[in-house]
């Protein structure tokens, strides 16, 4: 090798080593260091008649770091997103969380969530991990579906107590690993952290276009098969129509789970177009609760306050929380997600110190 090509490799080397360093640097920052979003962390204090504890005041800081570093994602790649639901309630109501919230909402309409869904793994950095909802397997499937044992087992026993939660949300989540949110105390071999729900905006019914009308039906039976595929089997053991041929089913339903999550996103990917209402697919094929968005609300972007940073929001807000809520200014207290959380203990050490493990 030429003294001038040895010289330009070193130099190369060179250059990989300060990117590396730089990297350690800044996760050390963030493994050592946490900036504070709320007012008054340290104090305990009543709002709208809740009492806000400073535990929970250190766990809405955790989300808005979380929110920071999805932000941050976006940012870089051109992406746009939203707050909604409870979040962009308490944004509205309350330049903040509602008092009792203890989780965050964001969306993304499907082209935007595709991008991202195609980069996030490899751009979110400890000590935040991404967990998307497809990425275990299902004691329901069939024991070829089982094979990969790195993936974690959700049991039949809680797949039927928990129907909707287990985990069949299509989302992505963004968690922090420093923290605890026990949310399935059972659920020992997954990771428990404080997360960020980033949901996917799909078309939803009713459709003028029977193309656009067939396509939502091929996608709520895909997205029943890949979740819950015992309620297929028993829809053909019926001999029920469906709407895709038996024999697609049956394949379909023997592949692991998170190659039917992931058939399914590219499937919605693929298919998206443009429609009056979006929201939630999930609401229309297992719940049935059938919330929607009015899309004509999307069209344009806000930034509201939310304790000490910005969110952005539907530029039409109330458009939207009115056809999600109704009244949304009426005070509701909802149940929280969980009982025992920690922004300063990490699930894993919890797991430690209540079983040995």
């Amino acid at each position: 090798m030429k003294e001038s090509d040895k010289l330009k490799e070193l130099a190369r080397q060179n250059k990989l080593l300060r990117e590396q360093n730089d990297l350690l640097r800044e996760q050390n920052r963030l493994l050592s260091t946490r900036e504070v979003f709320v007012d008054d962390i340290d104090r305990d204090e009543m709002r709208n008649g809740f009492l806000v504890t400073s535990q929970r005041k250190k766990l809405w800081n955790v989300q808005i770091g979380l929110i920071n570093e999805f932000a941050r994602l976006c940012k870089k790649h051109d992406l746009r997103w939203f707050a909604i639901g409870g979040t962009l309630l308490g944004a509205v109501r309350h330049k903040g969380f509602i008092p009792w919230d203890d989780d965050v909402d964001v969306a993304m309409l499907r082209p935007e969530y595709e991008k991202l869904r195609r980069i996030i793994a490899t751009e979110v950095k400890p000590p935040f991990s991404v967990e998307f909802w497809h990425d275990f397997r299902l004691e329901t499937d069939e024991p070829s579906a089982l094979a990969d044992e790195s993936l974690p087992l959700i049991s039949a026993d809680q797949i039927k107590k928990f129907p909707v939660h287990a985990p069949f949300f299509p989302i992505i989540k963004i968690r922090d690993d420093r923290t605890l949110f026990l949310e399935f105390p059972e659920r020992r071999n997954v990771n428990q952290g404080i997360w960020l729900d980033i949901f996917p905006l799909d078309p939803l019914p009713p459709f003028a276009d029977e193309k656009h009308a067939a396509i939502f039906q091929t996608a709520r039976i895909l997205f029943i098969a890949a979740t819950h595929p015992e309620m297929i089997r028993a829809s053909m053991e019926k001999n029920q129509p469906l709407g895709v041929s038996y024999d697609d089913l049956r394949k379909f339903i023997a592949l692991p789970y998170n190659r039917r999550g992931t058939y399914l996103e590219d499937f919605l990917a693929k298919n998206f177009f443009a429609s009056e209402r979006i929201g939630d697919l999930r609401d229309w094929c297992i719940v049935r609760g059938q919330k929607f968005y009015n899309r004509k609300d999307f069209d344009g972007v806000t930034y509201l306050p939310f304790e000490k940073i910005e969110v952005p929001a539907p530029k039409n807000f109330d458009g939207v929380l009115s056809t999600f809520y109704g009244d949304w200014h009426k005070l509701i207290m909802t149940h929280t997600h969980v009982a025992t959380y920690s922004a300063d203990i990490s699930y894993a050490d919890y797991y430690k110190a209540t079983t040995g493990k």
